[in-house]
Formats: C-alpha cells, structure tokens, sequence
C-alpha cells in the first residue's frame, strides 16, 4: 500500500483526500500548497520517494525506512516549522489522534456539555488546528465545516451550518476574534458556540477583556501539532474573573517541571519526527513556565526564543505584550 502526499489548495477537496486515503490506511503526508521552493525542497528530501503528490507538481526523493510503509500504516505525517525553510513531519496515528479528541470530549462532558462535537474550523487543514476539529468530529460522531478564516473587515461572516444537539466548537486565534468582534454581528455570531477554543500566541490584554465583559465561552488553549493541538484549557469562568491564564490538563494529559522548562505526558503526543528524533514520554515542549500545584500549567514562552542581555534571560514575548498595550 503507497503513501500519499496531499498539497490542494481547496480545503474541502483536501480534506476528502486527506481522511479517504487515511481510512484505507495509506500513510498520509499533509503539505501546504503555499510552502515556497525552499520548503518545498525540504519536504520532497523528507516524503518517501515515489510517493504520489495531490495538487502540486512534486519528485520525492526522500530515503525510506526498510520497514516502508508496512509499519506505517495509519499514520498521519502532519507539517510543523517551515521558518527559513526548515519543514518537520510529526508522526501521528489513530490511537493519538482518537486520544487527543475524546480527550477534550471527556473534559467537556465533566463542564456538563454534550459528548458530541461537532467542529467548525477556520484554519488550513495541513495545520494541527484545522485538521483536529474534522477528527474531533469523526471520533466523536459529530459533524464539522471548513470555513474562511480571513475575517476581512465588510466581509459577511460565514453561516455556521453544524445540527443544533451536541457541542458546537468553533477554533480560532486571537486576531480572529478581534476581527469578527469589529463585525457589527460578531458578537451574537460568537455566541452561536457552546465552546470556542482559543489557541496560537499568547493572548493580548485587549481580547481578554472583550472576552471578559461579553462572557464569550471562550477557552484558553495550549498544545501544539506535538500533541495534536490542545493538552489543556483555562475554562471560560476563570477568564470572565479576570484569574490568570492557566492551562489545566485534559484527562490523561500531565504537565511536570524541569528547571522551568516544561514536560508533557500524554497519550496523545506523537511518536516523533520522521526521519528525526523520537519523542521521549513525557515529551520535553522546550516552553518555559511553572506548574501549579493543582497541575495547571503557565507557559512564559520559548526557550529558543529567549535573549541574554546583560546576563539576564529576556523572554520577547513579555516585551510585545508590553507593546502591544501601547
């Protein structure tokens, strides 16, 4: 059984392909048709070569395991960096996947919600954050729709076309939110969701505070495409008190700290990276931050990202907060 490599630049027409070929149990690698030659040329040194590639002209010529693709069925190869062309595949396959998405089931269920989701994403689906609400879905026999994400000023905003039982989740970032909120109707359209995952960077103070005084149910979400997207959330209430940004573990998930660096067990974290490192358990994130007492976890930024100044560690992410208020 080959592996396949899709590229379309049509979200629905990709995500068909993507979920056919995977529940044949093709190896599926997820690529961005807007990758530049650099990045392309990082991903065909890395895809099987021979493997077919659907919506762009691609040669592969990466080396593949003598075990190819018989061990690698069921897997899901899903893109992450592609700064200065640099392109990683992290390993994922049904068993993570199904534990990252009844992961979240099972934490909204204990908040009272339905077992249901039913996911409307509104990013690409080769990112982790617009294909997991499609699987959310799957496992959970919910529904999903893949929507614009631009949210351009005068822009209509999408009809949301999800069965009015279960938990209608909506993934979005913050510049998103603050887009659709410019949006005379964008308050009641937000409010059409039971949940409304909120992921990507760290939050700026001005959406805080419009989730805050319009009690959006807006949950704070960190993950990553390591651990197919969120690990955990900050719910909605401790937002609306204005408690601070703390991510508490979905079911199974467990956050433990290494000299402020922060490690993460959990059953959905993938297997590695193809033809890289494989993950350790608990998998090492390279996010600096503290972890509570209760388990809860606040993330201060990247290790890589942090600058020496004088002797002292400057994280840039609490400058462009403080630049940001400004």
């Amino acid at each position: 059984m080959k592996s396949i490599a899709v590229f379309h630049s049509d979200p629905k027409k990709y995500l068909e392909e993507v979920l056919t070929a995977h529940s044949n149990g093709r190896p599926v690698f997820l690529g961005n048709p807007n990758w530049g030659p650099i990045e392309l040329k990082s991903a065909a040194q890395l895809i099987p070569k021979g493997t077919p590639v659907e919506g762009i002209q691609l040669t592969p010529h990466g080396i593949a395991p003598t075990n190819w693709p018989d061990a690698w069925i069921d897997c899901l190869f899903i893109p992450t960096g592609g700064t200065g062309g640099k392109i990683k595949f992290v390993i994922h396959n049904t068993k993570t996947l199904r534990a990252a998405a009844l992961g979240l089931r099972d934490a909204l269920v204990a908040r009272g919600l339905s077992s249901v989701l039913h996911g409307a994403s509104f990013t690409p689906p080769y990112h982790v954050s617009g294909l997991m609400p499609v699987l959310r879905a799957q496992f959970t026999n919910g529904s999903y729709g893949h929507y614009d994400g631009k949210f351009l000023p005068n822009q209509t905003l999408p009809e949301i076309k999800l069965p009015a039982g279960g938990t209608k989740i909506a993934s979005l970032v913050h510049t998103q939110i603050s887009r659709i909120l410019q949006n005379p109707d964008g308050l009641r359209w937000l409010k059409q969701f039971n949940v409304i995952l909120l992921g990507g960077a760290a939050v700026p103070r001005p959406v805080v505070d419009a989730i805050r005084a319009h009690h959006l149910p807006v949950y704070a979400t960190y993950g990553m495409t390591e651990t197919a997207a969120l690990c955990s959330f900050c719910p909605p209430e401790k937002i609306w008190n204005d408690e601070p940004l703390r991510g508490y573990p979905l079911p199974g998930v467990k956050f433990t700290e290494v000299n402020h660096h922060i490690n993460i067990h959990s059953p959905a974290c993938g297997m590695g990276y193809w033809q890289g490192e494989k993950f350790s358990d608990p998998y090492q994130s390279g996010d600096i931050g503290h972890v509570n007492s209760d388990g809860s976890v606040e993330i201060y930024g990247r290790d890589d990202r942090l600058i020496n100044s004088g002797g002292e560690k400057v994280d840039p992410s609490r400058i462009e907060e403080v630049l940001k208020a400004t």
